[in-house]
């Protein structure tokens, strides 16, 4: 991310021992600020919207610090618009929000994987019909989604990209198919 402060700097010759203690105090915060952005977009994330504006906002504080510097004035008065701590913390929540979310992923990726894998066995063993309670023994995976599922009104079963488990009410089974 480029900083207009920097331009700023560059453009007047200053150097960071010139700018006055408010002007390094946001500096140093955009820093810290800047290194947590750099490791979340090595890992792949975006900062939000929200995170963005925030930064800019701070760099727009020390820029005004720096003019303030240049025409000898103080028309600044105000304290940097969000602390650094403030940012880090929102930072910090988008990344513990984005390893929740790629853990209920992977978490729901195998237990899909456990389900073809139950299903798959339960084929190859030539099972074309079970009955619940041998699915409660021989596929206990699929088990726990149909009994956390099961509508009596409604048709019942697994489908997975290769095979199906389905119940059929005329004879209260549930059928096993290479799709």
């Amino acid at each position: 991310m480029e900083f207009q402060y920097e331009k700023e700097m560059q453009k007047h010759g200053l150097k960071y021992a010139d700018l006055p203690e408010d002007a390094q105090t946001g500096i140093d915060q955009i820093k810290d600020v800047n290194k947590a952005l750099n490791m979340l977009e090595k890992s792949g994330k975006k900062p939000t919207a929200k995170t963005i504006k925030k930064v800019k906002a701070m760099d727009k504080w020390v820029c005004y610090e720096i003019y303030d510097h240049l025409n000898n004035t103080d028309n600044n008065d105000d304290d940097m618009p969000y602390e650094e701590e403030e940012v880090l913390e929102e930072i910090e929540d988008q990344v513990k929000e984005e390893m929740e979310e790629h853990a209920e992923q992977k978490q729901a990726n195998d237990k899909g994987s456990k389900v073809e894998a139950e299903i798959k066995a339960l084929h190859e063993n030539g099972v074309k019909t079970i009955d619940i309670e041998d699915l409660r023994s021989k596929a206990p995976t699929c088990y726990d989604i149909l009994f956390d599922t099961y509508d009596p009104d409604e048709e019942n079963g697994i489908e997975t990209s290769r095979y199906s488990l389905i119940e059929r009410k005329d004879d209260d089974l549930f059928h096993v198919k290479k799709r």
